[in-house]
């Protein structure tokens, strides 16, 4: 919106949408100086910019959690949608109750009574998008369909009822990670256990080929177990070098998909720079949008100045006082809030063994260089780590894996959720699915390799390529 064709006539003040983007930091880079010139000589108009921006440094608030992610009604209802009655059938579904209700759907509570448990049923409200909408509802069907992983929502079908189209979902008894924190003050290692959780499921969509493009705290669901769920797959893109997914722009198009070519979708409080200017978006940038969020969760504070966010600069925030976080943490937090995606880390997975802090998993000292590895861990990709200092209680006996060059070798680790290596020059290690991976001998050398269980566990094994 062009700030010459927002002012209101008689009073001349911009229109309210134009003060809620100058808070949310959405307004144009252009528009922004005129704008803050006006401010300064109208009371009326400052006191309602402060009164969003107090909403929005609340962290999760600045963009209320809908029923389409929490499952819950935080937002008012739409005039003039109706919502269907207790005892309305959708498919096999039994409606219970309505939910909530966002800008294009409706999510109801549901009885699946084949199966006797209760749903989460998601509906395009009337009017809710069109051809859009329900292009959108299908991409986030197909995108959680390639997923299985316990911090990822679960969809139970995709179905149509009268020419509409719904998802059944896990009904999670629980709030939003944004709801989660405003519960309580909680100890810092408690906030970044939760996340390095909600990171495990977007790295499983990366691993899948999908970038999530609208990571909050809002779009996780923190359910009675405490385990988070990563939800609201509606703006998943495939990555460019992937086969696209249905009704989805991949590589080789005109740039045409749900969102056009130059458009920003997602939250932009929460947007990568290359998002929030409209180019193509990478994991790297679900990685930047993961590191804001754990930013506010642990500070208070969004990292960067809503009002000073656009192509040409973004000002920090400065850090309130907070938790005393480990070097480690610090360090990896602001390695992935890099301006440049080149300057992040390569994958989600490398994030989080970096976030990982002190008192969790203890980095070995790596041995010399791994070579074909015949091993399978489930769902874990490869992370290289720096060498150092042994730690010396409880370490774990290696295991011995020999490997001849030119033989692959899989091995299987069940519940395998991370798997690190020390040489990637002696030996290629591929994730194959289920808990196992392939280990490709390339050299002669030993190395020592570390994987992770679902449990807790860490295991560790030495890896030796022999000569030929």
């Amino acid at each position: 919106m062009s700030l010459e064709s927002s002012f209101r006539a008689p009073d001349g003040c911009p229109d309210e949408n134009v003060l809620a983007g100058f808070a949310s930091g959405a307004l144009s880079h252009e528009d922004t100086p005129r704008l803050e010139q006006h401010l300064d000589g109208c009371a009326a108009c400052r006191a309602l910019v402060a009164a969003v921006a107090a909403e929005a440094s609340r962290p999760g608030d600045s963009h209320a959690p809908t029923c389409l992610d929490t499952g819950v009604p935080t937002l008012p209802m739409h005039p003039g949608a109706p919502a269907l009655e207790p005892g309305a059938q959708v498919g096999r579904y039994a409606i219970e109750g309505l939910l909530g209700e966002g800008g294009m759907g409706v999510v109801y509570a549901a009885r699946d009574p084949a199966l006797g448990r209760t749903v989460a049923l998601k509906l395009l409200r009337p009017g809710g998008g069109g051809d859009e909408g329900r292009a959108r509802l299908v991409r986030e069907a197909q995108a959680m369909a390639r997923l299985s992983h316990p911090n990822v929502l679960p969809l139970f079908e995709l179905g149509t009822e009268g020419g509409s189209v719904f998802l059944a979902m896990e009904r999670v008894e629980g709030p939003t990670l944004a709801g989660w924190l405003r519960e309580r003050e909680r100890p810092w290692r408690e906030v970044l256990g939760l996340f390095l959780q909600a990171g495990e499921g977007l790295a499983a969509a990366h691993r899948a080929g999908l970038v999530h493009r609208d990571f909050k705290p809002a779009n996780v669901l923190v359910g009675a177990d405490g385990r988070p769920r990563v939800t609201d797959f509606g703006l998943v893109r495939h990555e460019a070098s992937e086969e696209a997914l249905p009704g989805d722009a991949g590589a080789g198009d005109t740039g045409e998909a749900l969102t056009r070519a130059g458009a920003a979708p997602g939250t932009p409080a929460y947007m990568s720079p290359e998002q929030l200017a409209g180019r193509e978006v990478d994991a790297r940038g679900d990685q930047f949008s993961f590191c804001v969020a754990l930013h506010e969760a642990l500070y208070g504070v969004r990292p960067f100045d809503a009002r000073a966010r656009g192509e040409a600069r973004w000002r920090r925030v400065p850090v309130p006082r907070g938790p005393r976080l480990p070097r480690s943490v610090r360090a990896a937090l602001e390695r992935g809030l890099s301006l440049s995606p080149e300057a992040r880390f390569p994958s989600m997975d490398a994030l989080l063994v970096a976030l990982a802090p002190p008192s969790g998993p203890r980095w070995l000292p790596v041995v010399t260089v791994v070579a074909g590895l015949g091993l399978v861990l489930a769902g874990a990709d490869i992370v290289v780590w720096r060498t150092r200092a042994p730690v010396a209680e409880s370490k774990p006996e290696a295991v011995p894996v020999a490997l001849m060059p030119g033989t692959p070798v899989v091995l299987e680790i069940p519940g395998l959720v991370r798997v690190a290596v020390g040489a990637t020059n002696v030996v290629e290690v591929k994730v194959l699915d289920g808990d196992k991976v392939q280990l490709v001998p390339l050299e002669t050398g030993t190395t020592t390799m570390l994987a992770w269980t679902r449990d807790g566990t860490r295991r560790v094994y030495h890896v030796s390529v022999g000569p030929y």
